[in-house]
Order: C-alpha cells, then sequence, then structure tokens
C-alpha cells in the first residue's frame, strides 16, 4: 500500500469516525428529549450506564463513561434527589456507595437500552455474519489501539 493510499484511508477513517461523533451525540439528544427532557444529557449516559450495569460504584461509572469525576459525582447526587437511583453501602467497602436505578427508572431505561439494540440490529441487518465479526474486531482493536479499553 502506497503512503498516498494509507494518508486517504486515514482521512477517510477520521471522517467516519466524526460521523459517527456527530449521530450518537443526535441520538443522545433525542433520546433525553423523549426519556427525560429534565435530565442533562451527561446525566443521561450515566444513567443509561447504571441501567446496563448496575449496581455500579461511582470508580466505575467514570472509568466507563470517561467523565470527570467532578461531574459523575454531582449526577449521581441529582438523579439519586429526583428519584432515579438509590444507593447502598458496598458490601466490601462501606466508604464506597453503589447505585442502581429505582424499579420505574429501570423499566424506562431498559427501553432505551433495547432500543439502543435494535436500532443497531437494523444497521447490519443486510450485513453478512462475517461483516458483522469482522466489523466487531476491528472496532475492538481500533478502541483498544486508541484508548487501552
Amino acid at each position: 500500500m502506497s503512503s498516498t493510499q494509507r494518508e486517504a484511508d486515514i482521512r477517510s477513517i477520521q471522517a467516519g469516525i466524526s460521523q459517527l461523533v456527530r449521530g450518537s451525540r443526535k441520538a443522545l439528544i433525542t433520546n433525553v428529549a423523549l426519556i427525560a427532557p429534565e435530565m442533562a444529557p451527561a446525566a443521561f449516559v450515566i444513567m443509561t450506564q447504571i441501567a446496563d450495569t448496575f449496581p455500579a460504584s461511582p470508580a466505575a461509572l467514570i472509568a466507563a463513561t470517561g467523565l470527570d469525576r467532578s461531574v459523575v459525582s454531582r449526577h449521581l447526587t441529582a438523579l439519586t434527589r429526583d428519584g432515579y437511583l438509590v444507593s447502598e453501602p458496598d458490601p466490601h467497602d462501606g466508604r464506597v456507595a453503589l447505585f442502581s436505578p429505582t424499579p420505574d427508572a429501570a423499566e424506562k431505561f431498559s427501553a432505551v437500552s433495547k432500543a439502543r439494540h435494535g436500532w443497531t440490529a437494523d444497521v447490519v441487518s443486510d450485513w453478512t455474519q462475517q461483516d458483522v465479526s469482522v466489523f466487531v474486531l476491528l472496532l475492538d482493536r481500533f478502541n483498544q489501539s486508541a484508548y487501552g479499553n
């Protein structure tokens, strides 16, 4: 492969990532407006992460979302106050709180998770299984190289 082709491919990757980020941001704003219009987008991200992986500690949420510790802390307080979350002490370390969705919030955000899954399934519905598997491998490889996770 020539260096010119590699440079063109790298520009295409950058353009594709930019399009993906814009689309993700648009989907986030749309979902917030539909599901919880009073909620800040960062709180929505935290809430969807908790709904998918509860109970969750603040440290786990920081690692999963990439949000700053103060942002996570502020939104956990607000989400608890607003009735979306409950907290309990970590049985292994009582200094740490573990957060879980309330039953109403779990139901609401389960619908979000199912909708995200359905959207992804629709996007790749006309792909072969081999194409889906290759995409999974390459996306994972890219994320490992870029973010180490």
